[in-house]
């Protein structure tokens, strides 16, 4: 019977997030990026869930039964203001197309 892995890299970027956000900084890159090749679906930390990832401009999901401040992060670049998401509604960030799409999605 073959064994396989679970990868809790999910956890691990709120955990990361969570310790950032209690020390006041932002994360700059806490998602781990997919295998070349690959592209994944749902990127999040916490209840911020990436839904929708264009250059300049990405949709987020707001996955639990509460409000949340959430942005997304831009490949080294500056994120765009936090906005308030309802529970289960979504919200649309934009920023200059040139610096590409959203690394992950993250509450703030």
């Amino acid at each position: 019977m073959p064994r396989t892995r679970t990868i809790l890299t999910p956890l691990a970027m709120a955990i990361a997030a969570g310790a950032l956000a209690a020390a006041g900084a932002t994360p700059a890159s806490a998602a781990a990026s997919a295998p070349s090749g690959t592209t994944s679906t749902t990127s999040f930390v916490g209840c911020a869930s990436l839904t929708s990832n264009d250059n300049g401009r990405a949709q987020v999901k707001n996955i639990c039964s509460h409000t949340i401040n959430a942005t997304v992060s831009v490949d080294w670049s500056w994120d765009p203001a936090c906005k308030s998401i309802g529970a289960g509604k979504s919200a649309t960030f934009t920023w200059d197309s040139t610096k590409g799409r959203a690394d992950y999605a993250y509450e703030c």
